[in-house]
């Protein structure tokens, strides 16, 4: 038994099965997950990639009969994953089957003995990340719920090599017009990803904050700005004769209408994330980021 009562019951693994190295790294983590005495099942595209047929269940019926999911592939296979289990609240150890971290697949394949046992032992923690939620509706008309987002909120032209005007309140204040290439609304979990190349704040995943981040701006001194957890946003295109997307993740797009409102904030709902005691968030931030230095020693 496990320290967690969470983690005691079956095991789903999903792989990404346009990888081979993910796939073939499913096939070595079902043989482990059977050595340390855990019930697996597998999604059906992930078993039927890797030539599996025992323990084999839809991804809807899998996600109803396991307790927690191991995730094979990049940071964008576990945001996918988050997505279809978030009506079931399931942790997730992501697996990395390559030889580098992701901020979110931070166990990598030749680690997982050691991980599986430390799960065995309860030597592990279930951190929770945040989650945006949105709405959109257009004037007078009724809102409509969009996926949650794990890592950001996107707001970028259709195309065309034009900025694009959005007006942002927060709360029951106007805030500003950004005329800008996009603006990305970041969870900390997110602020690592497109919110970090735009200019953005490096924010440790469990601060209970949202990070705005404009890309390119037409006026310097719109910087990228923390907001508070209580903090309600509402979007609105200041210039409606000109297409605006609105992107979840990077995966899913829509176009808005010229009249729409999106509203945002941060989600009371969390992913959580099965994180064993091997590195730290400032390990990762090194190796990922490629970091140099030492500490200087003290002189006597």
């Amino acid at each position: 038994m496990s320290g967690n009562s969470l983690l005691d019951g079956p095991v789903g693994v999903i792989a990404n099965v346009s990888k081979a190295n993910a796939v073939a790294a499913a096939r070595t983590i079902v043989d482990a997950l059977g050595r340390h005495g855990f019930t697996c099942r597998l999604e059906a595209e992930t078993a039927r990639a890797a030539g599996i047929t025992a323990g084999v269940a839809p991804l809807g019926s899998l996600l109803g009969a396991v307790t927690w999911l191991v995730v094979v592939g990049g940071d964008g296979t576990i945001l996918r994953a988050a997505r279809e289990s978030a009506p079931h609240g399931l942790p997730i150890l992501g697996v990395n089957p390559g030889e580098s971290l992701g901020f979110m697949a931070d166990t990598l394949l030749n680690e997982l003995p050691s991980t599986l046992a430390q799960i065995r032992s309860g030597n592990c923690e279930i951190i929770k990340r945040a989650t945006i939620a949105a709405q959109v509706a257009a004037r007078h008309g009724t809102p409509e719920a969009l996926p949650f987002a794990l890592n950001d909120v996107t707001f970028q032209h259709g195309g065309e090599a034009r900025l694009i005007v959005l007006d942002v309140i927060l709360g029951s204040e106007f805030f500003t017009t950004y005329e800008a290439d996009g603006l990305i609304f970041a969870t900390p979990t997110g602020s690592t990803a497109h919110s970090l190349s735009a200019g953005g704040p490096i924010v440790f995943p469990t601060t209970d904050a949202l990070v705005l981040t404009p890309i390119c701006p037409h006026t310097l001194s719109n910087r990228p700005i923390i907001l508070p957890r209580a903090c309600t946003i509402d979007v609105r295109n200041g210039a409606p004769g000109r297409e605006v997307h609105l992107s979840i993740d990077g995966q899913i797009t829509r176009l808005l209408g010229p009249d729409d409102t999106v509203s945002l904030r941060l989600s009371d709902h969390s992913v959580k994330f099965i994180h064993c005691r091997r590195r730290s968030y400032i390990e990762v931030l090194r190796e990922k980021l490629h970091w140099r230095g030492r500490l200087r020693e003290e002189k006597p």
